[in-house]
Formats: structure tokens, sequence, C-alpha cells
């Protein structure tokens, strides 16, 4: 494949990005049979151009976001989970919510029959 000569000057660019990101555009590039340079090239020229919306980071963050749940959700079914009664308890309160007032974390709840 012939080389397309550069009609503008060029800079040169050094970034150290995320293994898989790299991994993931070079991949691309090959699959539109493209210089990863070009990709890299667009990829630019439409943020620029405003028509990629940066991320919101004001969005409130997803307790499904959490980096331990997400590794213990990739695992098989059936899988035991391990997280501490601290965790099982934000997990449950942030999944559902707070109903009813807070009980004492000490024991077991209140009102209910062991037998």
């Amino acid at each position: 494949m012939a080389r397309r000569k550069v009609e503008s000057e060029t800079r040169q660019l050094y970034a150290s990005i995320r293994e898989d990101v790299y991994l993931a555009a070079k991949a691309r590039a090959a699959e539109m049979r493209i210089p990863l340079r070009e990709l890299l090239e667009v990829a630019l020229e439409r943020v620029l151009a405003d028509e990629i919306q940066p991320v919101d980071t004001a969005a409130p963050a997803s307790i499904w976001d959490d980096e331990y749940l997400g590794m213990q959700a990739g695992q098989p079914l059936g899988s035991p989970v391990e997280i501490t009664r601290d965790e099982a308890e934000r997990l449950v309160r942030e999944s559902f919510g707070a109903r009813g007032p807070e009980r004492d974390r000490s024991g077991p709840p209140t009102g209910h029959a062991d037998g």
C-alpha cells in the first residue's frame, strides 16, 4: 500500500496511554486498513469539531462502578462473593435506599423469632 503524502506541516506526538486503549485503537486501525496515525488524527479532528461530547464527570457514580464488585461480578455464576458486613450494608443501602429508621448494627434485628 502506497503511503499518502502529508500536505501540511506535522508534529511528532508522544503520550503514555493505557495499554487496552492502545490495543483497541491499533485493532480498529487495522480493521479500517489505515495507519494508526491517521486514526488518531481523525479522532482528534472529531473531538476538536465537537462531534464527540466529553463525558459528564458531574453525573452521580453508580455503586456498580466499584472496582471490587466489578471483579466479582465477572466471576462465573455461583462463585462465592466475599464482601465484609460493612460493604454488604453499604451496597444494600445504596441499592434500595434508606427505608425506615437505622437499626443498631451490633446484633440481629429485633422483633423476629429465631425458630
